[in-house]
């Protein structure tokens, strides 16, 4: 047997294991839904929208302190978001601001007759699905 098992960390390394799969998967949709061309994009996008919902948007300076980059770094990585529209610039004060458009991308398939995005509840489904996970996770 292994120490780990001796130990009792057996379901503490599995449910760990579990949970760190349902973040790298919710990661990857995370990337295709917002169009992020990686995972830093991805924290980067996160936080942005983090910051925009919780009605206090971040500047280019505390979205650089948050991830350990330079302020050019981070201008220069949200210049194709901005492009598409996922990201748009704002004002607070003095300071420029970027805003998250949570209904960015195409409308092609995804549209209903009213033209509303077809998959707009997907984070819903997206909550659902890793609250349902914890929970099996912590029940196992």
């Amino acid at each position: 047997m292994s120490e780990a098992y001796e130990r009792g960390g057996a379901p503490t390394d599995y449910r760990l294991r579990r949970l760190l799969e349902v973040y790298y998967d919710l990661t990857l949709q995370m990337q295709e839904r917002l169009g992020a061309v990686d995972a830093n994009d991805v924290l980067l996008l996160v936080l942005v929208a983090i910051g925009d919902l919780r009605g206090a948007p971040m500047d280019a300076e505390l979205l650089a302190e948050k991830l350990e980059s330079s302020r050019s770094t981070i201008e220069r990585r949200l210049k194709p978001y901005l492009a598409a529209g996922t990201v748009h610039k704002g004002r607070r004060g003095k300071s420029v601001v970027y805003l998250f458009d949570s209904d960015a991308g195409e409308l092609g398939e995804g549209t209903t007759e009213g033209g509303a995005r077809a998959d707009a509840d997907m984070t819903v489904g997206m909550v659902r699905a890793l609250m349902t996970t914890v929970f099996d996770i912590a029940t196992d």
